[in-house]
């Protein structure tokens, strides 16, 4: 039952047989033929087609799934606990940060959970914003600290912190030093070349705040970027209100019960971040 729900869930999420299938490793027959047997058991249809390749969830379809997340993950650390009978179990703790809450934010908020390092197991993931959402939204981290208002379902979003973009480095050079499409300090430069009316001639994409600021110090170029990341040895222009910005601590709207204590250690300590 646990593997027919585990290929629902996957169906659920990408919405097509065949990329649920490849994500699984096992042929698209097999994932038909998994879901057509959840369907017999509990006397309902799960999909409905919507065209040749996409699927549509019925209303049944819906609460299968709110309900197979919290089996899914119960049955994870009912595993976790079994496997590792007689030892101390430690339960496992994937978070995800963008670039510049990495930065700013992850340092600090890690010493302050690095106190339940005795009960819990820390994965720290790395990645732009848009990646973290992804992420959260496969079920493969439990907490996103992401500077973009992205919305999706089934996740809940605290906004906390102020952050201030400037314009920053060398503004006579032609080269602009630019974070990757996905990532929130993109979408801002964005909107300032087209406020400006710049098209970069010279451009180097770079998937790290901090290396763009190292090379902002060493007089390479010109970019958009949090104030809080440079020295004060760059030159920067200070922009609008547009350009004030708040974080976002993503979390799931049905969260693992195994990990309250620690949500709420996260979330005291960003509404006191600043």
């Amino acid at each position: 039952m646990f593997k027919q729900l585990q290929t629902f869930r996957i169906v659920y999420e990408t919405r097509n047989f065949s990329h649920a299938a490849a994500q699984l490793f096992i042929s698209q027959p097999t994932v038909s033929t998994q879901i057509k047997q959840l369907e017999t058991e509990l006397n309902t249809t799960l999909f409905t087609r919507n065209g040749r390749q996409e699927i549509v969830p019925t209303a049944s379809g819906k609460l299968l799934y709110r309900q197979a997340l919290q089996l899914l993950e119960t049955w994870d650390t009912t595993k976790a606990a079994v496997r590792a009978t007689g030892q101390l179990v430690k339960i496992p703790c994937r978070i995800g940060a963008s670039h510049t809450t990495g930065n700013l934010i992850l340092p600090g908020l890690l010493a302050t959970l690095a106190e339940y390092g005795e009960h819990f197991d820390f994965h720290i993931n790395l990645a732009n914003s848009a990646e973290i959402l992804t992420a959260m939204s496969q079920h493969k981290l439990d907490f996103g600290l992401v500077e973009k208002p992205l919305v999706t379902d089934n996740l809940n979003r605290l906004a906390f912190g102020h952050d201030e973009l400037v314009h920053a480095g060398n503004f006579d050079s032609p080269l602009w030093l630019l974070r990757e499409p996905n990532s929130g300090v993109r979408h801002y430069t964005n909107a300032f070349l087209k406020a400006r009316n710049v098209q970069p001639h010279q451009v180097m994409v770079i998937h790290s705040n901090q290396v763009i600021a190292d090379l902002l110090d060493q007089g390479v170029g010109q970019s958009i970027i949090s104030r809080h990341v440079l020295t004060d040895r760059v030159p920067v222009e200070h922009l609008s209100d547009h350009y004030q910005r708040r974080f976002f601590l993503l979390t799931k709207t049905q969260p693992n019960t195994d990990l309250e204590t620690i949500q709420q250690v996260i979330t005291n300590y960003l509404q006191r971040w600043h």
